[in-house]
């Protein structure tokens, strides 16, 4: 019987994308999808990875995308979402508001799951373990958060005389 693979991280950040776009983008434009999700990518997919990876702990794929669907439905439940403006902002509000509530017991969990695996490995004798996908996405949210910002183009200004310089 093979055993079950892990979850990329790329299908982890897709399944939350396609969960969220579900809850709250049902019946908005594809465009105004397109201009929310980078935002939703970077500040509510990847932060809690980052958040995890700042503090040198990881949380099995499964059990990450089960916090973050937990907090999107405790929006969608009894969050205020009549008036709502601006989801991607009001949904990185809920999900940072809900980790300095819960943040210490999601730490505390990834920290006794840590020293699990550590000891697990040692007992193998297996130095080579697979890249987490927690560590994976934290790193692609660094990396999304130094890509530089276009700035709008501003349209030449039309002069009768040509510039010299």
């Amino acid at each position: 019987m093979p055993r079950p693979q892990q979850q990329t991280p790329a299908e982890i950040v897709n399944d939350l994308l396609a969960a969220i776009r579900n809850q709250f983008y049902a019946d908005v434009p594809t465009k105004k999808w397109a201009q929310d999700s980078a935002f939703i990518r970077r500040n509510v997919v990847l932060w809690p990875a980052s958040w995890l990876n700042n503090r040198g702990v990881t949380l099995p794929p499964a059990r990450y995308k089960e916090i973050i669907l937990g907090v999107l439905n405790e929006v969608k439940i009894h969050g205020r979402t009549a008036v709502v403006k601006y989801w991607p902002g009001y949904l990185k509000h809920c999900l940072q508001e809900h980790f300095k509530h819960q943040g210490e017991r999601y730490y505390d969990e990834a920290k006794a799951l840590r020293a699990s695996i550590e000891t697990a490995l040692q007992m193998a004798g297996s130095a080579t373990a697979k890249v987490d996908p927690i560590t994976a996405m934290a790193e692609a949210r660094r990396d999304l958060l130094k890509q530089p910002r276009r700035a709008p183009s501003k349209p030449k200004k039309q002069t009768s005389q040509p510039e010299l310089f």
